[in-house]
């Protein structure tokens, strides 16, 4: 299985009840959501700027294990 990370994030009252108005529209969680979001902003990036190679380095400390 693989291992994932979690990070809380904050948001606004109107910010969360528009996301959670999205991800129902969508048929999805605001967990699926924001992941799906995140894995299009990571493509975009790689498109628009740069192929992110090498993540040995990268800090996880915003993150927490969910294993």
């Amino acid at each position: 299985m693989k291992k994932s990370k979690s990070i809380k994030i904050n948001f606004n009252d109107e910010t969360a009840k528009k996301l959670a108005y999205v991800a129902k529209s969508e048929g999805m969680s605001v967990q699926n959501l924001i992941v799906f979001l995140a894995r299009q902003k990571i493509s975009y990036f790689e498109r628009a700027k740069e192929k992110i190679k090498d993540i040995s380095s990268v800090d996880l400390s915003e993150f927490e294990n969910d294993e």
